[in-house]
């Protein structure tokens, strides 16, 4: 999953953003005349007797001649050059169009720069950087590398000077995902595939349940109405005795990313206090209440398949399972091989504590500017000006209207997009592998998520340190 791109990603040739405060064009009001003061062709104001300068004019745009210089960008994976796609679509064609104008104004090269061992990806930018020679000007990085170890480390370096935040170019997941302890690191203008649940409409009908989207759109897709759901859905149909029909096939990630949504969605965290600072938090309340709820769905209602399949999205298409939590770009494989059945897509159901509908992820990566870079500001730049921003996300939303088989699940698509948040305990060493532990521990092994919990805390909290240790 880390090293995929999302699906919006790769319909946008993986736009960029970095918005900076552009030099707006000043209006001649020589001929009018408001409450006596009057503005003239030379842009300054007279009152009366008192001439004032006007200062309401934006200050020019610096000008930069990189002297034919490059502006490198970095990633792991083939196809981020919109140049150098084969078959290219309105996106790449509109992004080569500004790539070329960019080098032009700059004087520049732009030049995609692939390192292609994810596993040793970051390990080349930093000893790149401390030779004083960054592979890349803009690294493409993932959140959990990118916080806390190379913030902390001065690595990267903060973008708030060259951007406007507040520019409604800049979607909310770039600032919640991108910005750490008050500042803004991660560039992006699109966001993630987001985890929501797919459910198989045709059964619901046939089962005569009420319809998951029905139930988000009234705000009462909730904990209580999912668990009556699954149960209801959880059924022997040729009464043999044994279940064949579940409530949940399963989930991409198995329980584990199952089990991480319903805590997060319950506004609780495994890394994080109630302040955003990074603390154990895996035994507070909100998330050992979700820890329960996945114990109660598995153990007491069994309305989540016994034994977890590994390839649970193949059980759901075998008719297994009504509901499938999956990536939406999963979405594809799931329609191409269930053409005679209705599929629908809805958010994970709300938490007691929770007040709205959020998808959450891991796997969020943005670009982020070196700061070993000679030449940062112009990078920023112009990987503004070669995005296409509110263009790009027009054209993603043009191909879900082509991909989705509802207009309810397109709709849930659409407010995803606007609704995803970030899950940050896999930058901690074995952190998934000790979550996984207790999701075991709680479901096959029927131990109390407080007793599990607290198997894991000591190590847990131990690698958490050392890795704040290690990035001062």
């Amino acid at each position: 999953m880390r090293k995929v791109k999302s699906v919006s990603s790769l319909l946008i040739a993986l736009t960029l953003t970095a918005t900076v405060v552009g030099c707006s064009s000043t209006t001649d009001n020589s001929n009018k005349v408001n409450q006596g003061n009057k503005t003239t062709s030379n842009n300054t104001k007279t009152d009366g007797n008192t001439t004032k300068p006007d200062n309401t004019a934006a200050p020019a745009e610096p000008v930069y001649d990189l002297k034919g210089q490059s502006i490198k960008i970095g990633v792991w994976y083939d196809d981020a050059d919109p140049r150098l796609v084969k078959e290219k679509g309105p996106a790449e064609e509109a992004q080569i169009k500004l790539i070329e104008a960019a080098e032009k104004k700059y004087n520049c090269k732009i030049e995609y720069v692939k390192f292609g061992d994810y596993g040793k990806y970051v390990e080349n930018f930093t000893t790149t950087s401390l030779s004083g020679t960054p592979f890349a000007d803009i690294v493409l990085l993932e959140l959990f590398w990118a916080f806390p170890q190379l913030v902390n480390k001065e690595f990267i370096q903060p973008v708030d000077d060259y951007l406007d935040l507040k520019d409604p170019k800049y979607i909310n997941w770039m600032k919640v995902g991108g910005s750490y302890k008050g500042k803004q690191y991660g560039m992006t203008d699109s966001s993630p595939s987001p985890y929501g649940m797919f459910y198989n409409k045709t059964l619901v009908q046939k089962m005569g349940l009420e319809d998951p989207y029905t139930l988000q759109q009234k705000g009462e897709w909730t904990w209580e109405k999912f668990r009556e759901f699954a149960k209801s859905a959880t059924k022997d149909t040729n009464s043999d005795g044994k279940t064949d029909v579940f409530g949940v096939a399963g989930a991409y990630g198995k329980v584990k990313s199952l089990t991480e949504q319903f805590v997060y969605t319950n506004k609780g965290s495994l890394d994080k206090d109630a302040n955003g600072d990074m603390n154990f938090s895996m035994n507070s309340e909100n998330s050992i209440e979700a820890l329960q709820y996945v114990s109660d769905l598995y153990n007491t209602d069994k309305s989540i398949m016994q034994p977890v399949p590994d390839d649970a999205s193949k059980e759901f298409i075998a008719g297994k399972g009504v509901i499938y939590a999956g990536f939406s770009w999963e979405l594809g494989g799931l329609v191409d091989n269930m053409k005679d059945q209705q599929l629908g897509y809805v958010f994970f159901p709300k938490g007691p504590k929770a007040d709205k509908y959020v998808s959450y992820t891991p796997f969020g990566n943005m670009y982020m500017v070196s700061k070993y870079s000679k030449n940062a500001e112009v990078a920023t730049r112009v990987l503004d000006e070669i995005s296409l921003h509110d263009e790009g996300r027009k054209l993603s939303q043009q191909a879900w209207e082509t991909s989705y088989p509802s207009k309810e699940s397109l709709d849930t698509r659409k407010q995803m997009s606007n609704s995803i948040e970030y899950i940050s305990y896999y930058g901690i060493q074995d952190g998934e592998k000790m979550f996984e532990s207790v999701v075991k521990d709680i479901t096959v092994g029927k131990v109390s998520p407080a007793t599990a919990v607290d198997k894991v805390k000591p190590q847990f909290e131990a690698n958490m340190n050392k890795l704040l240790a290690d990035s001062k």
